[in-house]
């Protein structure tokens, strides 16, 4: 990966407001430990593929701008 730039996902935690940074996507609050759900979770589960919840998680590179929730994350 030399030479390229990585995305950092920064999310916002919607019930004590802790901003986070990330390379991949936060699983837990660091802050007040609220779990999170996956970006487009339903899509993943109703897939038909037999994953691990934690293998749901996408790390930033493969995660597009309309994916996102807005107001709640960002890529940067």
């Amino acid at each position: 990966m030399q030479g390229k730039k990585l995305k950092k996902l920064v999310k916002l935690c919607h019930m004590c407001c802790q901003v986070t940074e990330s390379e991949k996507e936060i699983q837990r609050c660091p802050k007040c430990n609220k779990s999170f759900l996956p970006l487009n979770y339903f899509e993943k589960i109703h897939s038909g593929e037999k994953k691990n919840f934690s293998e749901l998680f996408e790390h930033s590179e493969f995660i597009a701008e309309e994916d996102l929730i807005r107001g709640i994350h960002v890529l940067w």
